[in-house]
């Protein structure tokens, strides 16, 4: 066992969902782990980051590149040899190193004695995996390893990505060929609203052209040689379709474009550009919903900037779970963040789009807070900080929680945060539903971190809500009984309106209606897209880490929601052991709230205020 030990991680049973299974481990078993090293230098992360992105600084906008980032964050040799010595003097020597994570295999019972713990077997009631509930690191390491994994990481009860539940399917919503469909559209009302059958139900669904009147970016019409791009992230076996797009296109007389998928899987990486060449690099079987009504909806706002689908379908296993616990690691695995920011680390400048909209997320609680301060610092330190990239996130469609309890100890009832909506570094967006006046939708996620604390550019917008929008009543009683932190992270900080009506797309072939903040985050990504071809155009440089200038705004450029709230903690979603917390949400004010944040962006306001900066 290590000798002078501390114990690093430590839960006092398995989180909410979760059970110690019965299967006996084999400990003459291999399993693959990884040693995350500690970045150097983090604090110099935050004031760099604010130089960088607050408008009026000298520094504004002078965003870093990868040898730049690699000379002020990469971990030092010395770490990595530290580590490895320690591994080795277990008789460990497979050990692959890319300099900032250490991936080592080796036996059940080695890995047992390595971090002195006891794996055992856990289940959810859909799959089993291999963890711990508590491990240790040699105290002459806790200087330059972050954790390892996987180990005390369980993950959700039931995995989804944002959006899909208690939504209706993403099935064909006609029985009829899509093809049908397009050539009947002259029969359709002019307005930019048409009704979609679906399992017997009518459907009130928007079109493109409804949401570019909605986000007002009117008939402006792109340079894409200007440098503007934007990417989505697809994860759980999504990935968008070209035939779909095709459709969606003829459709609703968008331009044709094509998108370039990027795949991510067991380290390599394939760039494609039609289905035949996703097919060829044999990736397992994939689902298109998510990825389709995200593409869908940039599509039918940037008016032909480039677009890319990043994609990790599938992955090494022993990058994320024990080889011998998991025979489909797709199925098992939930979004793979620490790898796909690595990968993105990795990248140079000419390779990253300058927008990524990421539509997925989980429970805050159910990822170690080691592993999202690695997140949060990765997206920091690469790409929004510094790298002049901006990532938008879905706030979720729980509202303040379903089954809101705390995931270890007594369980206590507690609002649940969504992650990564909530990380200093992410645009965090909602979603409304009606078109006049906008609503907020009281299924989608806000409020306030219980992992990060509140961002330096949010203070004056969450004072003012904490003072004037919520009643001191209930801000006494949320605080008192401990469900929220009001000091955390306020979330979201902006919306769109992509719920109700729903959004039209196209799913394997057939016209379907979809919605929820997945739809939200890739709407106002695509916003801003077009906001940086203005800036780009211009001779400026990309928005990048746009946050700081959101909250500066106070507003300006946005249309605010005073209508409506979000709920949850009620009981609704069937949950077993549940926490009914009365009178949970948020109300929609003026201003800034954890609700719908700023509000809708408006382009044709918005391209004229970013020149000024």
């Amino acid at each position: 066992m290590t000798v002078g030990a501390a114990v690093h991680e430590s839960f006092p049973g398995p989180p909410f969902g979760w059970t110690q299974s019965s299967q006996a481990v084999d400990l003459s078993a291999n399993t693959t782990l990884q040693a995350w090293l500690q970045y150097a230098n983090l604090d110099q992360l935050e004031p760099l980051l604010e130089a960088l992105s607050t408008p009026g600084s000298p520094q504004y906008g002078q965003w870093i590149n990868l040898a730049e980032q690699n000379r002020i964050f990469a971990p030092p040799v010395e770490a990595q040899n530290r580590v490895q010595s320690w591994l080795e003097s277990f008789g460990i020597t497979d050990i692959c190193s890319d300099g900032s994570v250490l991936t080592f295999t080796t036996s059940i019972s080695i890995a047992d004695s390595l971090l002195n713990t006891s794996f055992a077997y856990y289940t959810n009631g859909e799959r089993t995996e291999l963890r711990t509930l508590e491990y240790s690191l040699p105290d002459d390491l806790l200087d330059v390893l972050d954790f390892i994994t996987p180990t005390t990481y369980f993950g959700n009860p039931k995995g989804y990505p944002q959006g899909t539940e208690s939504d209706p399917a993403l099935q064909p919503a006609e029985k009829r060929s899509a093809v049908q469909h397009v050539r009947k559209r002259q029969t359709m009302s002019p307005s930019c609203t048409e009704v979609i059958e679906y399992q017997g139900v009518n459907y009130t669904s928007i079109q493109p052209q409804c949401y570019q009147q909605q986000l007002n970016t009117g008939q402006y019409q792109v340079d894409a040689s200007a440098g503007s791009t934007i990417a989505i992230t697809s994860f759980l076996n999504q990935t968008a379709s070209y035939s779909d797009l095709a459709l969606f296109e003829a459709a609703y007389d968008i331009p044709d474009q094509n998108f370039t998928k990027v795949i991510f899987a067991n380290g390599e990486t394939y760039n494609l550009d039609d289905q035949s060449s996703v097919d060829s690099t044999g990736a397992p079987s994939i689902n298109h919903d998510e990825a389709n009504m995200e593409l869908q909806i940039i599509i039918g706002l940037v008016g032909g900037l480039p677009v890319t689908e990043r994609v990790t379908i599938w992955s090494d296993p022993g990058s994320f779970v024990p080889d011998v616990s998991i025979e489909n690691v797709s199925d098992a695995m939930p979004e793979p963040y620490v790898e796909f920011f690595r990968f993105l680390l990795s990248q140079e400048n000419k390779d990253l789009a300058y927008v990524i909209s990421n539509s997925y997320g989980r429970r805050e609680l159910t990822y170690e807070k080691s592993y999202a301060r690695r997140v949060c610092n990765m997206i920091g330190n690469c790409m929004l900080g510094l790298r002049g990239r901006t990532i938008l996130t879905s706030s979720g469609d729980q509202g303040v929680g379903a089954a809101c309890r705390a995931n270890t100890g007594a369980m206590q009832a507690e609002f649940v945060p969504t992650f990564p909506g909530m990380k200093t570094v992410t645009i965090a967006v909602n979603r409304t539903q009606e078109l006049d006046p906008p609503t907020a939708m009281n299924r989608s996620g806000g409020g306030f971190s219980n992992f990060f604390p509140q961002a330096f550019y949010q203070k004056p917008a969450i004072d003012a809500y904490l003072s004037q929008g919520i009643l001191p009543e209930a801000k006494e009683y949320f605080a008192s009984n401990n469900y929220t932190d009001f000091l955390g992270r306020g979330y979201p900080d902006l919306a769109a309106d992509m719920d109700n009506p729903r959004i039209a797309g196209f799913y394997n072939g057939e016209r379907g209606p979809n919605g929820g903040t997945s739809a939200s985050a890739p709407a106002v990504a695509a916003v801003i897209a077009l906001l940086n071809d203005v800036r780009l155009r211009a001779g400026k440089p990309a928005l990048g880490f746009i946050n700081p200038l959101i909250y500066a705004l106070k507003g300006e450029g946005f249309t605010d929601i005073t209508r409506g709230s979000t709920v949850g903690c009620n009981g609704s979603r069937n949950i077993t052991g549940q926490a009914i917390i009365p009178y949970a949400g948020w109300n929609a004010t003026e201003g800034w709230d954890p609700t719908t944040g700023w509000g809708i962006p408006n382009f044709g306001l918005l391209k004229d205020i970013v020149l000024k900066f």
